[in-house]
């Protein structure tokens, strides 16, 4: 007798798989696991070579995605309530907060009472018709075209079944969310610390004397998902900054680049090659044995940084 599909399955509440410690991951995904999405790993980490190809596909949408950072984020999150996957939810949340989504939006997307753009609620349908029956309408289809290019078009399609696939595994093997993580549906509080406004090429002016930069610097970078601590280790040579950025917890230290420090502003970049390609550029100004500014990651967004001379 042909089985019944069932019109809802129930979520298991506990992992079907147990996860693997995180000092058993290779060591440049390690990092990635403390940025927050860590349970996902520690279950695919099973599986190392499907792993590596997860997480170069998915970067992909960050580092080469032509839709906005926002467009991004809430597709997902629209894929997250349709599939009812909690996972997705919880973990993008802090990503839509991070691109500019506000808590109302959070909210207001959850129970169905937004108001969006054209362009977005286009987006909202393409994934609302795919997660019903695989194939977005006519109207979709007029809605989509009306804002969107062809090959922009492609990517949403293909980046609402990436997370429809991520969906179905994640349900499927009870992966959970981590502590702190909003629930589905659900928002979450963030208030980013405030940062000074810093002018392009700010320099030492009057009353004002040359900042020094070099030595050790305990960091906070602040994400809406974790705050994560580093070490900064600065050498400076005629304006030019030199060193290392360290975290600790993930056992990762990646060199400084294309380093400066002019009066009392520092800029630095620092690169991921593994898992997969990151640009991180620094901005920071120097008060005495305090540092703050911004971070910029390409293709996730802007945050806060500060932290204190330590030797």
């Amino acid at each position: 007798m042909e089985r019944q599909i069932k019109s809802k399955i129930e979520r298991p509440t506990a992992a079907r798989i147990q996860q693997m410690a995180i000092a058993e991951l290779p060591e440049e995904v390690r990092a990635v696991a403390g940025i927050g999405a860590s349970n996902v790993l520690l279950t695919m980490a099973h599986r190392g070579d499907l792993m590596s190809a997860w997480l170069e596909f998915g970067m992909h949408f960050i580092s080469g995605g032509r839709v906005s950072m926002r467009t991004r984020e809430l597709l997902i999150l629209r894929v997250g309530l349709r599939t009812s996957c909690a996972y997705e939810w919880g973990n993008h949340v802090p990503g839509a907060l991070s691109v500019g989504m506000t808590a109302d939006e959070i909210a207001a997307l959850a129970d169905g009472t937004g108001s969006w753009s054209a362009a977005e609620a286009a987006v909202l349908g393409l994934v609302d018709d795919l997660c019903a029956d695989n194939c977005f309408s006519e109207e979709t289809w007029r809605a989509l075209t009306a804002v969107y290019t062809e090959g922009e078009i492609i990517e949403l399609v293909i980046l609402a079944g990436f997370y429809r696939m991520n969906a179905g595994f994640l349900n499927s093997l009870g992966v959970q969310v981590e502590p702190g993580r909003p629930g589905l549906g659900q928002g979450m509080a963030y208030i980013a610390p405030a940062t000074p406004v810093k002018t392009a090429g700010i320099s030492v002016g009057e009353g004002q004397t040359e900042a020094v930069a070099d030595g050790t610097w305990e960091l906070k970078f602040y994400h809406p998902a974790v705050t994560q601590e580093l070490r900064l280790e600065a050498v400076t040579e005629e304006g030019a900054l030199s060193g290392s950025i360290t975290n600790a917890a993930a056992g990762i230290t990646v060199p400084v680049s294309e380093g400066a420090a002019r009066g009392n502003r520092v800029t630095f970049t620092t690169v991921m090659t593994k898992p997969f390609p990151a640009t991180i550029a620094w901005d920071g100004i120097i008060d005495g044995d305090f540092v703050s500014g911004t971070v910029n990651i390409k293709g996730v967004g802007s945050f806060p940084f500060d932290g204190t001379r330590a030797g």
